[in-house]
């Protein structure tokens, strides 16, 4: 239940910046209707790494994460807060306040195992869109 909790906090904060910053491109980078782990986690992890990390040293602060607050916003008030102050809680594992490449891999890694249903080691677009269709939704 807790890895659930995790996974849909970390998919709600990538997929909330993703929105924030636009739609980019498919997770599918050869375009081969699989999706794989390193598909993914480029799509999710790194591109998370290349918008937040403003000063780019390879984790994202608070303080630089703007787009943290923005969508704070747009969750709606103290609900929203909340909701973004649990994201960071569970994704800074070591509690330093900065989500490091690996603690974002590490929920990558942690949502693309959740999205396989059928544990074949990459996602189909039928998945993926189970993932979207759940995404921010409490495990």
């Amino acid at each position: 239940m807790k890895r659930l909790v995790i996974s849909a906090a970390f998919l709600a904060m990538a997929t909330s910046a993703h929105a924030q910053m636009g739609r980019g491109p498919s997770p599918d980078l050869d375009h081969d209707g699989k999706v794989t782990f390193a598909e993914f986690r480029k799509a999710q992890a790194d591109r998370m790494l290349e918008r937040l990390d403003t000063n780019k040293d390879g984790k994202i602060s608070k303080a630089e994460s703007k787009v943290m607050e923005d969508m704070a916003k747009r969750f709606g008030g103290a609900d929203g807060a909340t909701r973004i102050a649990q994201m960071w809680t569970l994704g800074d594992t070591n509690k330093d306040s900065l989500l490091s490449r690996a603690e974002l891999e590490a929920g990558s890694k942690r949502r693309f195992d959740a999205a396989d249903s059928n544990h074949d080691g990459w996602l189909s677009k039928g998945e993926l869109l189970t993932m979207r269709q759940n995404r921010g939704r409490d495990g």
